[in-house]
């Protein structure tokens, strides 16, 4: 059996100095429940997606460094919301780094968002999904 994805970002953030928090449980719900309900998501569970209103980017290319196009603010972190994990806030204190910290851990299917909720992104094992603010940050990358 896996380790939970919040026990691996945990362990990779360490060896990499990234900075890190994870919610406590309630807080954790309650964000998780805000973004649900700001968003929507068509799939919050299995491969994870966001669907209407949203703009596709190509996992193959840009599963690491998308981030790099996001603003230095706190990324809140998600996951499969009937797994393991799925009452778990994982906070990146630098959104920029998020792929760095993904590239060094296990794959995992993920939702990203900022404290204001102003966009969301939907990490699976086929294509990274974007909506709200960073759309137009994003969405100038290659998805071929």
């Amino acid at each position: 059996m896996n380790k939970p994805n919040k026990q691996e970002l945990i362990q990779v953030s360490s060896k990499l100095g990234i900075e890190i928090e994870v919610l406590d449980d309630d807080s954790s719900k309650d964000y998780i429940k805000r973004v649900i309900r700001q968003f929507t998501p068509f799939k919050t569970a299995g491969h994870l997606a966001i669907g209407a209103d949203s703009h596709a980017i190509s996992l193959e290319k840009y599963e690491f460094s998308y981030s790099k196009y996001l603003n230095s603010e706190p990324a809140f972190i998600f996951f499969d919301q009937e797994g393991l994990d799925r009452n778990t806030v994982v906070v990146v204190k630098d959104a920029k780094l998020a792929g760095d910290l993904m590239e060094n851990s296990f794959g995992m299917e993920y939702f990203l968002s900022n404290e204001k909720l102003d966009y969301l992104i939907a990490v699976n094992w086929y294509v990274i999904e974007v909506a709200g603010s960073v759309a137009p940050l994003l969405t100038n990358l290659d998805c071929s």
